[in-house]
């Protein structure tokens, strides 16, 4: 090819680029200082992550980005920020505005690279320039790909798919380090490209292997040489800034394919997008749309090509047929997992042991897995297009991409220009003027019960992202150490117990629990200041100068139990001030979350003079060994040693009428393992409180 087609080329394949991302995207959105749609669904947590990596200083690990998430060991890699773009404006982070986001750049990079590459692969096979733009503009219209411009953007770089296809029509001279260079790249982009790329490495290796292309030594030379370069680039990066368990835990077999992915034009089960106007949308289960692969009318005759290729082509016409079939089996079902679904029909659904569990939750969205198999079907069918009609094989592409695009054009509709990302101004906070005052009195926006992805966090999203405090741990990231949140949920609680705020003093806490807001008003109202902005409360050491006290008078009313008319302490009363618990939504009763909970309420009653017995009844969250566990009790200040008997602990208490009693629980046994009652959260629970009553 020619320098000057090579000019020609890159031109159309940028401006047809452009088009696509203004007729998906429009103006408004292109635009690198409008950061307005970013408040769409998950799409907060990357320019959060951006926004706070660029003002942070050069540190090691390069990604690292710890005044998001503060005690969390952050990366930029667990925002989903695109490290790849991250990195390159940072170093320009001086001359770029405020409001500076490149996700929009990046869409249309990858729509450019997208059509280009796939170009340079059907162009090596075919040496046709007409035949092969017609054939990219299939890859550019990718269905599996425009669906994730609702998600992640870094989910939008399908051409380092296509790009480490590429190099594996190279001559050997050149396929392997090139191939080391894809995939080091990937890991700049998102780790399940990586993933991809791994998978697909090694399962070449193994055939060249048992099909004797290659020896032992050099295949094992190769699989080494990849290794001692991808893992100290992950080290230099910051994957390993937390631990694999901490990260994954969960997922595998919830996120999977569904066996009718490639006919089923259901792009997001949310919001009932049909792909298709030939095909009406198929049920599948929760969890499934990460699997969503619609190939179109088009992509299902390019299947059939497909399978002629794999089962019965000698030649290689492009990737080797029994290689391909390897390749695309292992995928097959990695993508499935060990839940295997039809529609809304589950065939198979096979136990994992925690260990291969864990292991499979690397590839916790499993149906992403299917991404490669959906390239390689438009890349057999387009080049097969090719050699079986060798006279009508343009004609016949135009037909069969003209069917595609009217096929799909309706699920296309629904992301013209940008209106997938219109925000309801109702659901977040965008009054900038009043946090920004705040922020300059804190440097730090924490929760008063830490979490990932909170409902505050989803509101908060807009002022977050505008990086008025140094630091905050409201935050939404994709990989955890959920071990960290726990044990910081439990060092706040526990300070705040013993009343130790000292290492408060330039922190801001947020909260929507109305019972944590009144446990602090009835025993650290000498400390603390409390106030209220719309449905969220602000809790501080200091008083916010700018803004008035809320009135919380009827905070001074508490749930009074009436010993002349029942016994049982109403524990679920919303109002009850209490710390230390986590509701049960199941079972309607309290967890003790961790190894303090404090519970204030107020007894009332002419019987109230004489001392009472309080019997508390209780259930082990995890272990019936836990049954056998002593408890320290503080009663009103006074502390007593007891054991369980026939799960429940009786003791006498100093009945005090019409003020407030205090009751402290302490375990000294905690679980970390997970419950599906109250999700997957890991948070070190021990018991369950079924009743509290009073004789």
């Amino acid at each position: 090819m020619i320098k000057k087609d090579l000019i020609i080329l890159n031109f159309f394949f940028l401006f047809f680029s452009l088009i696509v991302s203004i007729y998906l995207l429009g103006f408004e959105y292109l635009d690198p200082t409008n950061t307005s749609w970013l408040f769409w669904g998950d799409l907060p947590l990357l320019q959060t992550g951006w926004n706070f990596f660029r003002i942070d200083e050069w540190r090691f690990p390069i990604l690292s980005n710890p005044n998001l998430g503060i005690y969390l060991n952050n990366n930029l890699i667990y925002s989903d920020s695109i490290p790849l773009f991250a990195l390159f404006f940072k170093i320009f982070n001086f001359i770029l505005p405020d409001n500076f986001q490149y996700f929009s750049l990046w869409f249309l990079l990858s729509l450019y690279l997208q059509g280009l590459i796939s170009y340079l692969i059907i162009f090596r096979v075919t040496r046709s320039i007409n035949y092969s733009l017609i054939g990219s503009i299939f890859f550019i219209f990718s269905t599996i790909m425009i669906n994730r411009i609702t998600e992640f953007p870094a989910h939008f770089g399908h051409w380092i798919i296509l790009l480490y296809f590429y190099t594996e029509l190279l001559d050997e001279n050149k396929k392997f380090k090139l191939q080391n260079i894809v995939i080091l790249l990937s890991l700049l982009i998102n780790f399940y490209f990586t993933l991809m790329l791994l998978m697909i490495f090694f399962i070449n290796q193994f055939y060249n292997l048992i099909s004797r292309q290659k020896t032992l030594n050099s295949v094992l030379k190769h699989c080494f040489l990849i290794l001692i370069s991808v893992i100290p680039a992950m080290y230099i990066f910051g994957y390993f800034q937390i631990s694999p368990d901490d990260g994954l835990g969960w997922g595998y077999g919830y996120y999977n394919l569904n066996l009718n992915s490639f006919f089923n034009p259901l792009g997001e089960t949310y919001t009932e997008i049909n792909w298709s106007n030939f095909i009406s949308v198929k049920p599948i289960q929760n969890g499934e749309s990460e699997g969503f692969s619609y190939l179109g009318i088009s992509g299902l005759i390019f299947l059939v090509l497909f399978f002629k290729h794999i089962f019965f082509e000698n030649k290689n016409i492009i990737f080797e047929p029994r290689s391909l079939l390897l390749i695309t089996i292992i995928t097959f079902f990695l993508a499935l997992s060990n839940n295997i679904t039809f529609g809304d029909t589950t065939i198979i659904n096979y136990p994992l042991n925690k260990y291969l569990y864990g292991l499979a939750s690397l590839f916790r969205a499993s149906g992403r897995f299917i991404w490669p198999v959906y390239y390689f079907i438009f890349i057999i069918g387009i080049i097969s297009i090719y050699i079986l009609f060798p006279k009508k094989n343009i004609f016949i592409l135009s037909i069969l991409l003209s069917i595609q695009l009217f096929d799909i054009s309706g699920g296309l509709k629904h992301y013209f220009n940008g209106k997938q990302y219109k925000v309801n101004s109702n659901n977040i906070y965008t009054d900038y003027e009043y946090w920004k005052k705040i922020s300059k009195q804190f440097e730090n926006l924490r929760l008063l019960k830490p979490k990932n992805d909170s409902q505050i966090y989803k509101k908060l999203s807009p002022i977050i992202i505008r990086n008025y405090f140094k630091s905050t741990d409201v935050v939404y990231l994709s990989r955890v150490n959920r071990e960290l949140i726990a044990q910081e949920r439990y060092n706040v609680k526990n300070k705040i117990i013993d009343k130790d705020l000292s290492q408060f003093e330039k922190t801001l806490f947020v909260t929507d629990d109305i019972s944590s807001v009144n446990y602090f008003y009835h025993n650290l109202h000498n400390q603390i200041y409390i106030y209220k902005h719309k449905d969220i409360w602000l809790l501080s050491k200091k008083k916010i100068s700018h803004i008035d006290f809320k009135d919380l008078s009827y905070f001074s009313e508490m749930p009074i139990l009436d010993l002349n008319k029942k016994n049982a302490l109403p524990i679920l009363n919303p109002n009850l001030p209490k710390l230390g618990f986590d509701y049960d939504d199941v079972r309607k009763n309290l967890i003790l979350d961790g190894k303090h909970g404090v519970i204030n309420f107020k007894l009332t009653g002419d019987n109230c003079k004489k001392d009472k017995n309080i019997k508390i009844n209780f259930e082990p969250f995890y272990d019936e060994n836990f049954l056998e566990s002593d408890f320290e009790i503080e009663m009103n200040y006074k502390k007593k040693n007891l054991k369980l008997i026939n799960n429940s602990i009786n003791f006498k208490f100093n009945c005090i009428s019409n003020y407030t009693n205090r009751l402290k629980i302490t375990s000294n046994k905690l679980f970390s393992q997970h419950d599906k009652r109250v999700g997957l959260n890991r948070l070190k629970r021990s018991i369950i409180i079924n009743s509290i009553i009073i004789y």
